[in-house]
């Protein structure tokens, strides 16, 4: 579909625009539409998250459980969508990424009041992948990924949600990363059994089995073993016990995902997503993830929304005491 869509004479607006296959405007602004989204997104998911955590202080936790799962959403969609491109080698449209954005926000509002109402969101973010799941190494771990977003067009619950797209997410950039990181090339086989194991780990947890968990995380450990030898590397060891103690208690997943945000898509992708340059966050990040965690296990609910609300500030401050960067456009040639 994506391809024969592409196919289309110029007066006509493809799906996406290939790199370096593409007129240099229309590719221009197709990215800066992806920034766009990613950075509304990105707003959106700290709002959601402040309200979530103040919502835990005060008790009312079906709210609290909407709002961060929600929050976990708009932030792994802005840090997967603004690298978008580099993972399929093209741009979405700027319809396609408004409607991605518009289809995630009100899926997460009618949740779980409109049954599947995420499915919009998971099936128009999978199409785009669809030029990129095979003749590459780079679009072999797409797989994971397009594993979690199948994963919530079926997800029923907030522990199902979470465990479909963003903790995907998580894997598919940990066995990018880490592969780098021990300069490993990107193979079918490993690909392919991490996205088998998350796939049999959310339907294990959707029978209500959260130490299925385990699965996918030992795979992509396996495939891509991380290396304890910086900040980094003591966040993706934190995040992996945390996430396999699903089972003994199932805020632990859920905390594993703050763990993993601050040592992991803060320093990577944060920057890129505002577009300014990139600040040295220091072991802040990862302290006050670690205390939400710790004072959220002992019940201590007002503490740990301070944690959290300490954390979104601290990040906030020192991303936009940044330069941005500016984002030119193309040279006319002509």
């Amino acid at each position: 579909m994506v391809m024969f869509l592409n196919r289309f004479p110029q007066t006509y607006m493809p799906l996406l625009w290939a790199l370096g296959r593409s007129p240099p405007l229309p590719f221009y602004n197709a990215v800066v539409w992806v920034l766009y989204a990613s950075q509304v997104s990105l707003y959106l998911a700290t709002l959601a998250f402040a309200a979530g955590a103040l919502y835990g202080a005060a008790g009312n936790i079906a709210m609290h459980l909407r709002l961060m799962v929600s929050g976990l959403y708009l932030f792994y969609f802005s840090v997967m969508y603004i690298q978008l491109p580099g993972f399929i080698n093209a741009a979405p449209s700027r319809p396609i990424s408004a409607l991605l954005l518009a289809t995630l926000a009100l899926g997460l509002v009618l949740f779980p009041i409109v049954k599947w109402s995420l499915l919009p969101f998971a099936l128009t973010y999978a199409l785009l992948h669809l030029r990129a799941l095979r003749g590459a190494p780079n679009y072999y771990p797409n797989w994971i990924l397009v594993s979690g977003l199948a994963a919530t067009a079926a997800a029923e619950s907030p522990l199902e949600l979470a465990a479909a797209f963003p903790l995907a997410s998580v894997l598919m950039l940990s066995y990018r990363i880490d592969s780098s990181r021990a300069r490993l090339k990107f193979t079918a086989p490993r690909a392919a059994a991490v996205a088998a194991s998350y796939l049999a780990a959310f339907a294990m947890v959707k029978t209500g089995l959260l130490w299925g968990v385990v699965l996918p995380l030992a795979t992509v450990s396996l495939a891509a073993p991380p290396r304890v030898r910086d900040l980094y590397g003591v966040g993706a060891a934190a995040w992996r016990l945390l996430m396999a103690g699903a089972a003994l208690h199932h805020h632990l997943l859920y905390m594993g995902f703050a763990v993993v945000m601050s040592t992991l898509c803060v320093p990577f992708f944060l920057p890129a997503v505002l577009y300014r340059r990139a600040p040295r966050f220091g072991p802040v990040p990862l302290l006050l993830a670690s205390a939400a965690t710790a004072l959220r296990l002992l019940g201590l609910l007002t503490p740990a929304a301070l944690a959290v609300l300490g954390l979104l500030l601290y990040v906030a401050v020192v991303a936009l005491a940044q330069e941005k960067v500016p984002l030119l456009p193309p040279e006319d040639k002509h």
